[in-house]
């Protein structure tokens, strides 16, 4: 039975980004976030003789020479990165660009008759994608990209259970891995025929080049929420399929291209987060500055005090008649020594005794614990 046209386009997104969010999860961590982007390039030529040899779009194989092209890729650079020739990520960009170009020229002059275009190959359409119908032989399927996607979910989700102690540990220690007994290049590399294989599925949905989105967007956001990597992974498919869908209804009641208004939420999602995340957002890291800046303040202020004697005989006579000389010696501005010393009292760190700044024994604690701190 096929599904009405607004929840077959809904549906279709959600695993889509579910699916790209459980493989981009370990494509982030790896470092290799661009990698996604020149699969997606670099599938092009894979596809077309895809096309050409098992026939049309909803072909299920179809999968097939895009992913071994993509494998291929990634097998390619990896080796032409190993002999050391060239430095950084150049092996990356000089490949995908080859093989992208080598595809456009395929479907733009000898193969223009096949149905597909190099537009559709870099945004996709999910409207039109999720419309069309996928057969299996007489039996109706139901649409195509939630067909299709689905199965990548269960192969993706399935891949990351079972393997998840090895992912796990080839993320983040490949070295110890090798010292457990089994190889991570097998992991690498399976994950990695996953990865062309989820951009596959969903080129026709969203596009080559906007499936990254869906593959390191909301891995990064979650990325900045939790360190704890079966929350990571959770956030990041919860965040991929509320984007979305706040993408496809925005596109929706906006009139506007779905594939890339789902990306831009993503972008929008991650902003939001890279600002406000309790830990790591911009707003907490300036909090904690602000925070750090005053504890440093009030702690020079107390070594100053404790450096001479207690506040007693200070040089320039620092007495809280005098708020000038104790700005003075510092180096500060009166207001702002003056916002110290009045915290330094508020905390009961400091008060004034006979008109002269001195620690309290909770001053001279902290001074004491910052002294032993300091001798190596």
């Amino acid at each position: 039975m096929m599904l009405p046209l607004i929840p077959a386009i809904i549906l279709s997104s959600i695993v889509t980004a579910v699916a790209c969010a459980l493989v981009g999860s370990f494509l982030m961590l790896r470092r290799m976030s661009m990698m996604g982007e020149a699969i997606g390039h670099a599938m092009l030529p894979g596809l077309v003789l895809g096309l050409l040899i098992l026939g049309p779009m909803g072909s299920p194989q179809l999968v097939l020479g895009p992913a071994i092209i993509g494998l291929l890729m990634v097998v390619a650079v990896e080796t032409l990165g190993k002999t050391r020739a060239l430095a950084g990520d150049s092996a990356l960009g000089l490949i995908y660009p080859l093989l992208f170009s080598i595809g456009v020229i395929l479907v733009s002059r000898r193969f223009a008759g096949l149905p597909i275009t190099e537009h559709s190959i870099l945004i996709g359409d999910i409207n039109f994608a999720a419309a069309t119908p996928l057969y299996a032989g007489e039996l109706l399927l139901g649409p195509r990209p939630l067909v299709v996607m689905g199965a990548i979910l269960i192969v993706n989700a399935l891949f990351v259970i079972l393997f998840y102690k090895e992912l796990k540990i080839t993320t983040f220690d490949p070295a110890f891995g090798v010292s457990g007994g089994f190889n991570p290049s097998i992991v690498h590399y399976t994950l990695m025929t996953l990865v062309s294989i989820t951009i596959v599925g969903a080129f026709e949905a969203v596009g080559a080049v906007l499936v990254v989105a869906l593959l390191i967007g909301p891995p990064a956001s979650a990325f900045l929420l939790t360190r704890r990597l079966h929350a990571m992974i959770a956030l990041a498919a919860l965040i991929g399929a509320g984007s979305a869908v706040a993408g496809f209804l925005l596109a929706y009641y906006t009139d506007s291209a779905t594939s890339g208004t789902m990306a831009m939420m993503i972008g929008a999602v991650f902003l939001l987060v890279f600002l406000v995340a309790p830990k790591r957002g911009v707003v907490a890291h300036a909090f904690r500055l602000r925070r750090n800046r005053k504890h440093f303040a009030e702690q020079m202020l107390m070594l100053c005090l404790e450096h001479h004697g207690g506040g007693q005989h200070c040089p320039g006579g620092m007495d809280s008649e005098n708020i000038d000389s104790l700005a003075l010696h510092i180096g500060w501005s009166r207001e702002y020594t003056s916002e110290v010393v009045r915290r330094c009292i508020n905390r009961r760190m400091v008060t004034h005794h006979h008109g002269v700044f001195v620690l309290t024994p909770k001053g001279k604690d902290t001074v004491s614990s910052l002294s032993s701190d300091l001798v190596p």
